[in-house]
């Protein structure tokens, strides 16, 4: 009985010890979540996707009442990033920008389990891609180019931004869905935006680029648009038909990007991210930016459906890398 009394009399002393270790300022700060918080985006800075992962900061910024700094983390395909927030502290405050092409490097790969390693916090924004010829090319249009590839199988020749990269899938996405296929030689680049110039510059004959990444030659004339991969027109382009309005049935490409945080994070902080995050994506400057650039904003109803996206995008991965022999170089 006095054993009884003296261990309950030790437990709330050790109890009272550790409470009195916290200040009242620290137990405030671990309630209302960490005083700083980092994105972590796997692309150099000054891109267009580093630009607006900026805006979106400063937007999470107000919305938590808490500072947003954006750390970029470019290299190895995004892995360098995703490592990088998987191994860091899972208190809320070390965030990843994921984007769509990180689900194809990982069936690549193996080197990580996004929804192992990983909490979605939701899905902010698609950007449809545009497929763009130079402005002297004798195609007008998606049927004429898609008929010269089909009648001279490897004559022609398109860039993307790597091997497995979402602007190389967009094209085996159309090659798979056109009766008796598509035949064209790939010229990977280390980035789409590369391809871009090499159409201008007549060494390949097309590209999927985004939007916002061919505007100006467009205008200028030194490209054409012959198709987006949306599931509808951009409002930005509103007289270039889409991908499956040109005779590719069922056809749609839009990369996208999200959040995420690492698996330990506690629940509360998820739910502190998430909140942030639907009021950022409804600001009308965040909006606007976007829109400007082709983008759309496209939260994620839940984690859980961002989740389930995901999962479901990992399948269509799984079956493109089986399917093209994709291996890490």
């Amino acid at each position: 009985m006095k054993f009884s009394k003296l261990r309950r009399a030790l437990t709330g002393l050790s109890a009272a010890v550790v409470m009195g270790s916290l200040t009242p300022m620290a137990m405030a700060q671990s309630a209302a979540g960490p005083d700083v918080y980092k994105i972590v985006v796997p692309l150099p800075a000054g891109g267009g996707v580093d630009v607006f992962v900026r805006k979106l900061g400063e937007s999470l910024a107000k919305n938590l009442n808490k500072s947003v700094v954006v750390d970029n983390k470019p290299g190895a395909s995004g892995q360098i990033a995703v490592q990088a927030v998987a191994s860091g502290p899972a208190d809320g405050s070390s965030i990843l920008y994921m984007h769509s092409g990180i689900l194809t490097m990982q069936e690549i790969t193996g080197r990580t389990d996004v929804l192992r390693d990983f909490k979605p916090i939701g899905k902010v924004s698609s950007s449809p891609h545009v497929l763009v010829v130079s402005g002297t090319s004798p195609y007008a249009t998606l049927p004429d180019l898609i008929k010269a590839m089909q009648s001279a199988p490897d004559k022609l020749n398109f860039g993307s931004g790597g091997k497995g990269s979402p602007t190389h899938l967009m094209f085996e996405q159309m090659d798979e869905k056109l009766p008796g296929g598509l035949r064209a030689t790939h010229v990977p680049f280390k980035g789409a935006i590369e391809g871009v110039f090499a159409v201008m510059g007549g060494s390949i004959d097309f590209v999927f680029a985004p939007p916002g990444a061919v505007m100006e030659q467009m205008k200028a004339g030194k490209l054409r648009a012959l198709a987006t991969t949306g599931a509808t027109r951009m409002p930005l382009l509103p007289n270039v038909p889409t991908v499956a309005e040109s005779g590719v049935a069922k056809y749609q490409d839009e990369p996208w990007g999200g959040l995420v945080v690492p698996a330990a994070t506690p629940d509360a902080q998820v739910n502190r991210l998430v909140s942030a995050l639907r009021a950022a994506v409804a600001e009308p400057a965040l909006l606007d930016m976007v829109n400007k650039v082709g983008g759309k904003m496209e939260a994620s109803a839940s984690p859980a459906a961002f989740a389930a996206q995901i999962r479901e995008e990992l399948l269509a991965n799984k079956a493109h890398v089986a399917k093209l022999g994709l291996k890490e170089q």
